[in-house]
């Protein structure tokens, strides 16, 4: 599964459209989840209750295969000190807007509720390590090794359910051992629901095993950036090789530990992989392979609005909070914009006026983004 080394690179500034496709239909995505799991209705847009996997259980650890996916072309070149400059900064900007965020319309930077863990710097952290992984192999290398990475993330899962397995906490199938190293490191008041839970899907530990995703994107990645644009054939061979060997290690894992992103089980890792990965697969042969200028036109005209999604993705997820806090706190009269706009406004019923209102989030974020990238400019961490 190692993708030849000596084929020509395309140009610095090429772009693959699949991969910012994939990013902005996960990011489309999650703007519809938190506004309409509502009641029983749309029960695929919540998280699992515990065991299982549902899209909203999906779309974030598919990020984060999206994510290895971007490094790969980050770190195409020799690694560069402007390059470590780079990953350093990306890591503690991740970091800051996380805090931020769980500030916002919270603590308000009240130091002694401040949550300080979360999505953004789960990223960060994920990332981080996926790329001292790699930069270590080439050390050791000289180049990157496929083979590598993929053992070194699934070995890294299963030590991690090893522990999951071995380390004993209460009460026992339905909490994380790990959670003590945050409670132990963080304190109560700054862990995920002040410790309340029982287990922490934003821990650190849990964070370091998240670089298996990232790891599993950025093997996908090279061969995407090796071959993609040379042998598309062999490019969805090896990518849909990797895949299906991650399914199907994640459907052998299943026999031994359920699926769950709380505890981030491996078996959950390795099914949300593959299948992001057969998704990439999909997307790169049909908006990444040819078919001449008037096709490239209407691949152009249909994708737009998500690439520009996924183009600048920190806005779209930082704009999303803001909006969704401004629509329940602003109030016109005696209601807020929120209530306001699902029972007066949207000329539809429960619960299909969630739906509506997801909508017009997505689209006040496409009115930004999608001015943002008509003029190419883009907020690059």
């Amino acid at each position: 599964m190692q993708a030849p080394a000596d084929v020509p690179q395309p140009s610095r500034r090429a772009r693959f459209a699949s991969v910012d496709t994939f990013r902005g239909l996960l990011l489309i995505g999650m703007v519809f989840t938190p506004s309409t799991a509502v009641g029983d209705h749309f029960a695929f847009l919540r998280h699992a209750e515990w065991d299982g996997i549902t899209m909203n259980d999906w779309i974030f650890p598919a990020f984060l295969v999206t994510s290895g996916l971007s490094l790969s072309f980050l770190l195409r070149n020799p690694s560069k000190s402007a390059t470590y400059r780079r990953l350093t900064r990306r890591l503690i900007l991740l970091v800051v807007l996380g805090i931020a965020y769980n500030a916002y319309g919270t603590s308000w930077f009240d130091i002694t509720e401040l949550r300080f863990t979360g999505v953004l710097q789960m990223i960060g952290i994920a990332g981080a390590v996926g790329a001292a992984v790699v930069l270590a192999s080439r050390a050791m290398f000289g180049e990157d090794k496929m083979w590598l990475l993929i053992t070194v993330a699934t070995v890294g899962l299963f030590v991690y359910g090893l522990g999951l397995e071995l380390i004993a906490c209460d009460p026992i199938g339905r909490c994380s051992p790990y959670f003590e190293i945050d409670r132990a490191v963080l304190t109560d008041s700054h862990v995920y629901r002040a410790g309340a839970a029982g287990w922490d899907p934003e821990g650190l530990v849990l964070s370091i095993a998240s670089a298996a995703f990232v790891l599993y994107g950025y093997s996908a990645g090279m061969v995407i950036r090796r071959i993609g644009q040379s042998d598309r054939r062999e490019t969805v061979r090896q990518i849909g090789t990797l895949a299906g060997a991650c399914l199907a290690a994640g459907a052998i894992a299943s026999a031994w530990m359920l699926p769950n992103k709380r505890l981030l089980t491996p078996s959950f890792a390795l099914l949300v992989s593959g299948s992001a990965l057969v998704v990439v697969c999909g997307i790169y042969l049909l908006i990444d392979t040819g078919g001449g200028p008037a096709i490239d036109r209407i691949r152009r005209g249909i994708t737009w609005p998500i690439i520009a999604f996924g183009r600048n993705a920190i806005i779209v997820y930082l704009f999303e909070r803001v909006l969704l806090h401004a629509g329940r706190t602003i109030k016109i009269g005696d209601r807020s914009i929120e209530t306001r706009l699902m029972e007066d406004i949207l000329p539809v019923g429960a619960p299909a006026v969630h739906e509506a209102y997801a909508a017009v989030i997505a689209c006040v974020i496409l009115l930004v983004v999608g001015t943002l990238h008509r003029r190419r400019l883009y907020l690059a961490l």
